[in-house]
């Protein structure tokens, strides 16, 4: 469970460069979700995630993950949080920089090993993380330096993955992969969720919100101004101008107007709007 009540959060507080970033957020997530964060540039998404897992505390406000509290309150806060970061896994935008060791295999079998687990065990279970993003064994003893964005990316994850958190947090993990590896990056992800994990993503690309998302959180200036289905962001009364949703969207809108049974709900890209329009055609 992720609960977060009345969070605020400031950059660089009392300073010429202060900043208020997160606007007394509320909202909270069940122990199985499937999330997308959206909002434009600046809106306050990468600030949020940061607090899921401790990496930033609140300035005023909590958030509960669980049994942790996290909150400036020293009464009321959590100690010890590291365990924390084991429950919720968090996965930058740029891959690059979580990575550091020389080659592929120890870079995921890092986080196992910090967290006191044997050598041999920690790379038995780095191998299987590769395994599940579909890097093969080929890939174990190459430097993560030498490889495609997307396959940053995917060790990235698996570095994250080797630590079997209960949580994973993507930030823009389709950006700059072209059509087939982000099929491939969101059929992992659909997988780790039916496997039992939550999986809450971050994304520009409304497109992939569109085809994907069943819950959707809206950012704009800091504040919460959606929390609900897809439906809700792209048929709601609610106007987002501030979001550039899919063209098909506008379509599908004036079709509505002419065939009030269109089932939007179905259509999720081209072809399911192919087949929506059959089904009314009556082929």
């Amino acid at each position: 469970m992720i609960d977060f009540r009345d969070v605020s959060y400031v950059y660089s507080p009392k300073s010429p460069y202060e900043c208020l970033a997160l606007k007394e957020v509320n909202f909270s997530l069940s122990n199985h979700e499937f999330l997308f964060i959206v909002g434009e540039t600046g809106s306050g998404k990468s600030t949020l995630i940061q607090h899921l897992n401790g990496l930033l505390i609140p300035t005023s406000g909590e958030v509960q993950v669980d049994e942790y509290c996290l909150t400036n309150n020293r009464k009321r806060a959590t100690k010890k949080i590291l365990p924390l970061r084991k429950k919720v896994g968090v996965v930058f935008q740029f891959a690059e920089k979580q990575l550091f060791q020389d080659s592929v295999e120890k870079d995921v079998a890092f986080g196992p090993l910090n967290f006191k687990i044997k050598e041999e065990e920690a790379f038995q279970i780095a191998h299987r993380a590769l395994r599940n993003v579909g890097l093969d064994e080929s890939y174990d003893k190459r430097s993560p330096f030498e490889l495609s964005g997307g396959e940053k990316k995917k060790v990235a994850i698996a570095g994250i993955l080797a630590l079997n958190p209960d949580v994973l947090v993507l930030d823009e993990p389709t950006s700059g992969l072209d059509n087939l590896s982000k099929k491939e990056m969101m059929d992992l992800f659909n997988k780790l969720y039916r496997d039992g994990k939550s999986i809450i993503i971050v994304t520009h690309d409304m497109e992939l919100v569109l085809e994907y998302a069943e819950k959707v959180l809206v950012l704009n200036d800091g504040k919460i101004v959606l929390n609900g289905c897809a439906h809700d962001l792209f048929y709601g009364v609610e106007k987002f101008s501030f979001l550039e949703l899919p063209k098909i969207i506008t379509f599908v809108k004036a079709l509505k107007e002419k065939y009030p049974s269109l089932a939007v709900d179905k259509i999720k890209n081209l072809p399911t709007l192919v087949e929506e329009i059959k089904r009314l055609k009556g082929k």
